[in-house]
């Protein structure tokens, strides 16, 4: 579409420079008739305005054509436009659908992993489901990082979080004495991971850098939670950065 209307555009532009080049030779023939002075006779004058008119007429015509044509072509583009937005819009709603749900089972398995921990009875099978939820989180492409290649956004919380999962269901089965710092250490694990997790979902909706710049203009006039979205992630990376640290060790 591009091309066809580039291409009629300097087609009507040569049609247009045709025209004024033909008029300017009849404009400089007719300078004869007034020669050296201004002529005083009406019908040199009506000629010479019909000459004019036919000029401006001319370059309006060809002007108007090549504004239509462009208004046409602006118009198609931002209609093709909106329909991309429309298509990228429904395939974030069906995203963010997904990782809601997911986000509602981590949510409850955690809570009730954490009311049993606190009554002391936490059973094997509700810890092992959470592992099970997190492994497929972790294989999903729902989370990902800009980069495909690059690791997921929840994977370095994911596997401490497995790795304590593990260690705690080895306890309960034998029958060992959990300590209270193991329980503290894993409640603190869930919550860190929750709050990623409500942080990813939340940042994939205002992702777009107008978005991003409105927040920062706007801070006072929506949900603080979103306001302080910047701070939330800057603690959050950090936290991030001491636990690969820890894992490196």
């Amino acid at each position: 579409m591009k091309c066809f209307n580039n291409k009629w555009i300097i087609i009507l532009l040569i049609v247009c420079f045709v025209c004024l080049l033909a008029n300017c030779v009849v404009v400089y023939c007719y300078r004869s008739v007034f020669g050296s002075c201004i002529s005083r006779e009406i019908s040199d004058w009506n000629l010479f305005m019909i000459i004019f008119n036919g000029i401006i007429t001319t370059v309006l015509a060809v002007v108007n054509i090549c504004a239509i044509i462009k208004i046409n072509s602006t118009l198609d583009n931002n209609s093709e436009k909106r329909h991309i937005k429309n298509m990228l819009f429904e395939s974030q709603t069906i995203l963010a659908k997904m990782r809601l749900d997911d986000y509602n089972l981590v949510k409850h398995l955690i809570n009730e992993i954490k009311v049993s921990i606190f009554k002391k009875r936490l059973s094997s099978d509700m810890i092992e489901q959470l592992k099970k939820k997190l492994m497929e989180i972790d294989e999903s492409i729902l989370y990902k990082n800009q980069n495909l290649h690059a690791t997921p956004f929840l994977h370095p919380v994911i596997k401490k979080l497995v790795e304590q999962i593990n260690d705690f269901v080895n306890k309960v089965k034998l029958r060992n004495g959990i300590e209270t710092k193991d329980e503290e250490d894993l409640l603190q694990t869930l919550s860190l991971f929750q709050n990623l997790m409500e942080f990813y979902i939340i940042s994939q909706l205002a992702r777009g850098s107008k978005v991003q710049q409105y927040i920062s203009d706007n801070q006072n006039e929506m949900d603080c939670t979103i306001s302080c979205m910047y701070d939330y992630a800057r603690e959050l990376n950090e936290l991030l950065e001491e636990e690969n640290k820890k894992n490196e060790e």
